[in-house]
C-alpha cells in the first residue's frame, strides 16, 4: 500500500487536534515527525519502556488450538479510551460509540477496539479490509498479550489487489486451524483505505517496541508477515495538543521567524512570502483585535483558601479511562508570597487564553486563567485584587461575546510582567477554539 501523502498527513493531525494551516510549507519531514508524536502521544508511549520486556509478556492461555481463554477482565473494557467531550457527544446521539469513516484517528481507534472484541470471542486473528472488500486488507494474527499494558504483540501484513489471493489463502488457513465454530462473528473489520495507512504507519512505529532478537513462530503463509505491538489510544490530552500546536517559527513553513505581524503582534513569519500566504487564514484575527479595549489584571498562582490543598483540574479533553489521570495533585505553596512566577514561554507575544469563573462559594470570586499549551499551569484573577476589572471581565463572560453559559470566554492577552496579564476584553477570537 502507497504510504500517506502530505494531504493525508495534515488531515489525520486535523482529525487528531493537531492545526496545520491548509496553505502550510512546512516540510513533509516535519509534518511526518508531528504525527509520529501524536501518535506516541496517543499511545501514552513515554509511560513504556522501550524495548518492552518480551520475556515479561505472558503467554495467552489457550484451551486448545487458536482459542483463548476469555475468562479474565475483557480486552476490549482493557484497550478502551475516551474523554469528557466524546462521551457528551455520544450520549447526545445516543450511541456509545462516534460515527464511522468520518474522522480518520477516530476510526483507527473503533478498530482496535473491533480487534479486541474478536479476541474477547476467542479467536486470535481477523481481517482489515476496505468497506467495498475490494481494493485493500491487513491479516492480523495476535501473539501475545500483556494484561496490565495491555499490550498486544502481533504478525501482520498488509494485501492489495495484486496478492489478494495470498491473503485469501491466510484467512482459509485460519479458518481452518481454529476448531472453534465462527458463529457468525466478524473477522472482516472495515477500515478505510486511509485508515489502513494510518493502522500500517502505527505498526511500523510500534515494530521497535520490540527487541531486537524477539522471534516468532511462523506459520505457513506467514513468511513475509512482520511483528509488531498494538496499544491502547485515545485522543491527546491538552497537555498534548497544546505541545503539538505551539509554533517554535514562521507559521507558514516553520522556519526560524524575523517578523510578527505589525498590527497584532500574534503570529511570527520568517518574512514577507509566508506573511503574504498566510493573510487570507490570519486576517479575520488580526481584524478582530483592531481595536479592541484591553485591561490590566494581576493574578496569583493559588486561588484564596486553596494554600496548601491538594487540587485536581478535569476538562473535556482529561481521560475518562485512567483514574490516575484525574487525580493527578498538585500542591500550592503554603505562602501564596513565596510562589515562583509561572514560566513565560509567550514572551511579549499575544496568546489565548481561557477566563473560567467560580460557580459556586468563593470561587464566584475567582476567575482560573489558563493558555492551550498550560505552559503556566492554572493561575487566578481575584476580586479582592482588583474590584473593578473583575466586575468587567465577569460581565463580559455574560454578555453575547462570553456564552458557554456566562461562566467562561477566551480573549487575546500578553504577558505584562511576573504576575500581569493585558487582556483584549471586548473582541472575541475569530479563531476555532478547540480546547
Amino acid at each position: 500500500m502507497e504510504p500517506l501523502t502530505r494531504s493525508e498527513h495534515i488531515k489525520i493531525l486535523a482529525s487528531m487536534g493537531v492545526e496545520i494551516p491548509a496553505n502550510t510549507k512546512i516540510p513533509d519531514d516535519d509534518l511526518e515527525k508531528r504525527l509520529r508524536a501524536a501518535l506516541d502521544a496517543a499511545q501514552e508511549k513515554s509511560r513504556f519502556i522501550t524495548p518492552l520486556n518480551h520475556q515479561a509478556l505472558p503467554q495467552w492461555p489457550l484451551k486448545e488450538a487458536g482459542v483463548l481463554d476469555t475468562s479474565s477482565k475483557p480486552l476490549l473494557q482493557a484497550v478502551s479510551r475516551g474523554n469528557w467531550q466524546e462521551a457528551v457527544h455520544n450520549h447526545a446521539r445516543g450511541s456509545r460509540t462516534s460515527e464511522l469513516f468520518v474522522d480518520p484517528f477516530m476510526d483507527l481507534r473503533q478498530t482496535i477496539m473491533s480487534l479486541a472484541n474478536v479476541l474477547d470471542n476467542g479467536l486470535t486473528w481477523c481481517t482489515i479490509q476496505d468497506p467495498e472488500q475490494e481494493k485493500s486488507a491487513i491479516n492480523i494474527r495476535v501473539l501475545e498479550l500483556d494484561e496490565k499494558t495491555p499490550a498486544m504483540v502481533l504478525l501482520y501484513r498488509s494485501h492489495t489487489r495484486p496478492n489478494a489471493m495470498e491473503g485469501a489463502r491466510w484467512v482459509q488457513q485460519q479458518v481452518d486451524q481454529n476448531p472453534k465454530s465462527l458463529g457468525g462473528l466478524g473477522l472482516n473489520i472495515s477500515a478505510t483505505q486511509l485508515e489502513q495507512k494510518l493502522l500500517l504507519k502505527l505498526l511500523s512505529m510500534n515494530a521497535k517496541l520490540l527487541p531486537v532478537n524477539f522471534e516468532v513462530k511462523k506459520q505457513r503463509g506467514e513468511e513475509h508477515y512482520r511483528a509488531s505491538v498494538l496499544l491502547p489510544i485515545g485522543p491527546l490530552g491538552p497537555e498534548a495538543i497544546g505541545k503539538l500546536n505551539s509554533k517554535t517559527g514562521c507559521v507558514i513553513c516553520g522556519k526560524a521567524a524575523s517578523q510578527r505581524c505589525g498590527q497584532c503582534q500574534s503570529v511570527s513569519y520568517c518574512g514577507a512570502d509566508c506573511q503574504r500566504a498566510d493573510w487570507r487564514e490570519h486576517k479575520r484575527t488580526c481584524r478582530s483585535l483592531k481595536g479592541g479595549r484591553w485591561v490590566k489584571a494581576h493574578f496569583r498562582a493559588v486561588a484564596p483558601g486553596m494554600e496548601g490543598m491538594h487540587t485536581v483540574f478535569i476538562n473535556r479533553y482529561s481521560n475518562m479511562s485512567r483514574t490516575e489521570d484525574l487525580l493527578k495533585n498538585t500542591i500550592p505553596p503554603s505562602d501564596p508570597s513565596t510562589a515562583e512566577p509561572p514560566a513565560n514561554l509567550h514572551g511579549e507575544r499575544l496568546f489565548l487564553v481561557k477566563l473560567q469563573v467560580g460557580i459556586v462559594g468563593l470561587g464566584r470570586d475567582t476567575i482560573m486563567v489558563y493558555d492551550r499549551q498550560r505552559s503556566f499551569g492554572n493561575v487566578y484573577i481575584v476580586r479582592a485584587d482588583d474590584e473593578k476589572t473583575f466586575a468587567e471581565l465577569v460581565l463580559e463572560m455574560m454578555g453575547p461575546r462570553g456564552g458557554y453559559g456566562g461562566v467562561k470566554m477566551y480573549r487575546w492577552a500578553r504577558r505584562l510582567s511576573d504576575w500581569e496579564f493585558s487582556i483584549c476584553i471586548d473582541r472575541e477570537p475569530e479563531a476555532d477554539i478547540k480546547w
